[in-house]
């Protein structure tokens, strides 16, 4: 395997390459370029993606902060995604939304194919299968 160094800029062609694309190909265009998974911090959107190589990129927030509940409301963290993949929402108002539902952290495992949506602690999560394009 070609070992490629994560850098914002590849993660960003990576981004752009799936412009207009429902998320799976998203998770393809960063499986293509080596990244085995990645946390995304939801109260500001703070992203730390890990290479299969074990190399890791810290990309800081960019988004306005804000608290994410202390109670966990699976239903409305599952109605939220459900909006953000029919396109009636976008991803900043996607991150409020399961924010507002108790979640903290979600990490995407591409290897795996699977997020992992995270509440205040260990014991609150969901988790759903990301499709194979």
């Amino acid at each position: 395997m070609e070992m490629i160094e994560l850098t914002e800029e590849l993660i960003r062609t990576a981004e752009e390459r799936s412009k207009g694309q429902p998320y799976p190909h998203f998770a393809k265009n960063l499986k293509a370029i080596g990244v085995d998974n990645y946390e995304i911090r939801v109260r500001d959107h703070a992203r730390t993606y890990t290479a299969k190589n074990g190399d890791k990129l810290h990309i800081p927030g960019d988004y306005p902060e804000f608290e994410c509940a202390e109670a966990f409301e699976l239903e409305e963290v599952k109605k939220a995604i459900k909006r953000s993949q029919d396109g009636e929402i976008d991803y900043q108002t996607f991150l409020r939304e399961i924010g507002a539902a108790g979640i903290h952290t979600y990490v995407a495992d591409l290897m795996g194919m699977t997020i992992i949506y995270q509440g205040p602690n260990s014991e609150y999560e969901y988790e759903e299968s990301i499709p194979e394009v």
